[in-house]
């Protein structure tokens, strides 16, 4: 980890009078363990195929009580930006809106949940699609670090020291792709790169179709954000004369961190008998007044296949024919 870091140091140097073709825009919230990974995913070397000059980081701390230590941040390049968010909102909703404000690059990339790290190629097939259509966006598909989902996980005693440990066995940050043999795919991305995606954590989109959507709607205001994520992708699809594309054979990847809606099952009832889920989906209809409907857009792919990803690719077919 420190080596690619350590590189990352020496080769980022970028000009003043360059602006970046991409700003990618991490949220953290007591991820003083998770994002210093997630940011070193989102920059070269471990980016391939672009250049340091093309990409800028913005990290919003959002009023983290255990914040990312001082140390960590101003070790980082000076391509990354590290911003700790005062009287912070409980939704992420407004810190990302801010941060993309802040941004410079044409193209951005808001991180919701700052603990997923991206594969090699993300950036790089993410502005390939966008260079085909000025009003082109990407998503990619969604994996969770360990054998299933972590909400499952955890119950079998999946934590950070496990996934530490596993980490280790696959001497991460070395080939990034490697990744694909330790993980799950998400709930949202059960048919991986071949079915549609009810969410995205890493969309890549042009600023002007940001600003179009309004960006993530700040209405959304349960801690975590509830359903922001999802309600933000199925605006953008909805968004006319726009070409959508998948980035075949890449993807985020979710570090536990006790986080919202990964680390205990939505569909168990708390304290006053009301499931997590259900608390979102009465917040999606208040505000949408309607129920939340699952995209039908299917995405064009883009990209190819590492060959570390031929089990989860074949698994995502496999829900896909049998409807699972």
């Amino acid at each position: 980890m420190k080596s690619i870091l350590a590189q990352a140091r020496r080769i980022v140097s970028p000009r003043r009078d360059v602006t970046p073709k991409i700003s990618i825009i991490i949220m953290s919230y007591n991820m003083a363990r998770e994002v210093p990974r997630t940011v070193m995913s989102f920059m070269p070397p471990y980016q391939v195929g672009v250049s340091p000059e093309d990409v800028e980081i913005i990290v919003m701390d959002n009023g983290s009580p255990r914040p990312i230590v001082e140390t960590v941040h101003q070790s980082w390049p000076d391509s990354v930006r590290y911003k700790f968010v005062e009287n912070a909102h409980p939704s992420p909703a407004r810190a990302l809106n801010e941060g993309v404000a802040m941004s410079t690059a044409p193209l951005v990339c808001p991180v919701i949940d700052g603990a997923r790290m991206a594969s090699p190629g993300l950036l790089k097939w993410g502005l390939e699609a966008a260079s085909r259509d000025r009003r082109a966006f990407a998503s990619t598909a969604g994996f969770h670090l360990g054998e299933t989902l972590q909400q499952i996980a955890v119950e079998d005693g999946y934590c950070q020291e496990v996934e530490d440990e596993l980490l280790a066995s696959i001497n991460w940050p070395e080939n990034g792709y490697r990744l694909f043999e330790i993980c799950a795919l998400a709930g949202s991305s059960r048919y991986g790169w071949f079915g549609y995606l009810n969410e995205s954590n890493a969309p890549i989109l042009p600023r002007v179709l940001y600003e179009e959507l309004g960006g993530y709607d700040e209405a959304f205001d349960i801690p975590g954000g509830g359903l922001v994520n999802l309600d933000f992708l199925n605006r953008l699809l909805r968004l006319p004369d726009t070409t959508y594309y998948s980035v075949l054979g890449e993807g985020t990847f979710h570090q536990f961190h006790h986080g919202v809606t990964t680390s205990r099952r939505v569909i168990k009832p708390e304290a006053d008998g009301v499931t997590t889920w259900e608390k979102y989906t009465a917040q999606y209809r208040k505000i949408r007044g309607e129920d939340l409907r699952p995209p039908n857009r299917k995405p064009i792919l883009i990209g190819q296949l590492p060959a570390e990803a031929n089990n989860l690719a074949a698994l995502g077919l496999d829900n896909l024919i049998e409807g699972r």
